[in-house]
């Protein structure tokens, strides 16, 4: 009787990468993923990631839940844009004021006056501490790999600040991956603008809400006694400022806020 054999190829379509943008790491909790309206099971590997095999290229929403520790993520990802190489998609997880913040972290806490619980709060320091980089040369506009000079603390998947001496050009980015002992850096999305030589990238802490009209953004123990932060309320990633305040911070206690008014009071 001959024996027939087959072989069944499978394409990668994409990697789902879950990032807690506390740690830097994989979410301690393990996420419930989602790909909304395509019937699928992905395959969780030991490292955190989510492979989703045999998908066709396209275009396709994501959902990431992790409750009570974590906000919903979601994202929509075109395959087309992903590297074929190493198609992978970093999605932060940001906490909320129900996460387990390690002791001695620095909390700084906003009730906002009619913001919708999917709005996103980012607090970026604005002085001269924690600088955590200075860019080794000049990046142009687009840029999305970066060579850093004087690397102090960056992780893979936290945001930080560009704090450029042109306060128009300041900005967020997110690392996506790290080489050649941190000094080179990949984005999650490229220079909106461009920056000099020199320029310092400062540390930023993110957060979600509560669910009681709350959000919380935590800053780890780095040894900085007092820093200066720009407190932001975003509608959602990278859209419309509802809300921005400077404010004092002192290591260690934490800052709350109380009410503050939209900008749109």
């Amino acid at each position: 009787m001959e024996r027939l054999s087959s072989e069944v190829k499978v394409k990668l379509a994409l990697v789902v990468k879950p990032v807690d943008v506390v740690t830097g790491l994989a979410p301690a909790a393990v996420p419930r993923l989602v790909v909304e309206g395509v019937p699928c099971r992905p395959f969780r590997k030991p490292d955190g990631t989510f492979l989703l095999l045999g998908l066709p290229p396209g275009m396709y929403s994501i959902a990431l839940s992790a409750p009570p520790h974590y906000a919903d993520s979601r994202v929509v990802v075109d395959t087309a844009n992903l590297s074929p190489l190493e198609p992978v998609e970093l999605v932060p997880m940001l906490p909320t004021s129900s996460y387990p913040f390690a002791s001695g972290t620095t909390l700084i806490c906003v009730r906002a006056k009619n913001a919708p619980d999917s709005a996103i709060i980012r607090a970026a320091v604005t002085d001269g501490n924690l600088v955590c980089a200075k860019l080794l040369q000049d990046a142009g506009q687009g840029e999305a790999e970066l060579a850093f000079g004087a690397v102090h603390r960056l992780v893979s998947g936290r945001c930080y600040y560009v704090l450029d001496p042109d306060p128009a050009k300041r900005e967020f980015i997110r690392i996506a991956a790290l080489h050649e002992a941190n000094r080179r850096a990949k984005l999650q999305t490229p220079f909106r603008f461009p920056h000099r030589k020199g320029t310092v990238v400062t540390d930023v802490a993110e957060g979600a809400a509560d669910g009681r009209g709350e959000w919380a953004a935590a800053f780890p123990p780095q040894g900085v006694k007092r820093f200066v932060c720009a407190v932001h309320l975003f509608l959602s990633d990278d859209e419309s400022l509802i809300l921005d305040q400077e404010v004092q911070v002192e290591e260690g206690p934490p800052v709350r806020l109380g009410l503050l008014p939209s900008t749109d009071d």
